[in-house]
């Protein structure tokens, strides 16, 4: 049977009203099936971490599997952009973290990577302050006689990566203090952290729920939070800032994303399911005593601190001219 314009035109909207139906209806059960989620850093960071933390109060919240997948390599990115390519299902997500997210684009300029356009945020989970640490047996008791060594032996540097934000964070603090280390980039914290406890590196400036362990059981020492306060976990360890060096207040935080074009439904699924769990005050407590600070919030929250930090992060970059390795 044919049909004429008119008929067309009537009946197209309803196949329109119909298929939207149909795909709100084939969504309203997700997740039916296990989901991913993809970590751009090792097993035993502080991004690890925070994404395994998620990955069990979906799980529960959701009686599905969320399954979590190291994917490291380009400070991070390497597992943003795969992410970026999913099917936006929400069945594939992305733990990410500051620097992948806010300081690669900037250092990796040839990827052409913006995780604005290519992500959909979902949450903005936690915030982790930064630590200074350094091998146990280096000769040096707090931040003034290391800035000391520093310009009298060379000293090496560990960083999470490339592109990391704890790279960064490492090179501004050098900046400051008038020093120049080494760099020894690797993938990740975990790696990173068990080579200067060998010995192998001397200085880093890491994220508390990575160090805290280290430091707590002696294979590694800290000289100072970059805090504004102290923290219960290190109560000892001072901040820069009551130490006299202003304007060192820095740190990583965690997030969750999922491919652009995910649908609104999903992402609020996944972001209601955060928030409430991060009522919870065991939670609470657990993210606190690793020295992290629980955030939450809406989707566009986590935009907002994005589009804050990215040209902040890209002044510095172009400013101490930081390559890619």
């Amino acid at each position: 049977m044919k049909m004429n314009i008119k008929q067309y035109f009537f009946l197209l909207p309803l196949a329109l009203v119909l298929f939207s139906t149909s795909n709100l209806y084939a969504q309203s059960d997700y997740p039916n099936r296990p989901v991913k989620m993809i970590v751009g850093f090792p097993a035993g960071g502080a991004v690890d971490g925070a994404g395994r933390m998620m990955a069990q109060i979906l799980q529960k919240a959701f009686n599905q599997t969320f399954i979590i997948e190291n994917r490291p390599g380009v400070g991070g990115m390497l597992a943003m952009q795969e992410v970026a390519r999913a099917a936006p299902d929400g069945y594939t997500l992305a733990v990410g973290s500051a620097g992948p997210l806010t300081v690669s684009p900037s250092i990796f300029k040839k990827a052409n990577f913006d995780p604005r356009q290519s992500l959909a945020p979902i949450i903005w989970f936690v915030n982790n302050p930064g630590i200074v640490v350094i091998r146990k047996d280096l000769p040096v008791n707090n931040i003034a006689e290391l800035v000391k060594l520093s310009k009298t032996k060379e000293l090496n540097m560990a960083s999470a990566g490339t592109g990391s934000v704890l790279h960064l964070m490492g090179e501004y603090f050098q900046e400051r203090m008038g020093v120049k280390w080494v760099h020894v980039p690797y993938k990740g914290s975990g790696p990173a952290l068990t080579d200067m406890v060998a010995g192998r590196t001397d200085v880093a400036l890491e994220l508390v729920p990575s160090a805290a362990p280290f430091v707590k059981s002696g294979q590694l020492r800290a000289l100072a939070i970059t805090s504004s306060k102290r923290l219960n976990v290190l109560p000892d360890i001072p901040t820069l800032a009551e130490l006299g060096y202003s304007g060192l207040d820095m740190g990583s935080w965690m997030a969750l994303l999922a491919p652009k074009g995910t649908s609104p439904e999903i992402i609020n699924k996944l972001n209601q399911a955060l928030n409430e769990a991060m009522k919870n005050s065991e939670l609470i407590q657990k993210v606190n005593a690793g020295g992290g600070e629980l955030v939450g919030g809406t989707p566009q929250d986590l935009t907002n601190q994005m589009n804050k930090e990215i040209p902040r992060w890209a002044t510095i970059i172009e400013r101490l001219n930081i390559q890619p390795d």
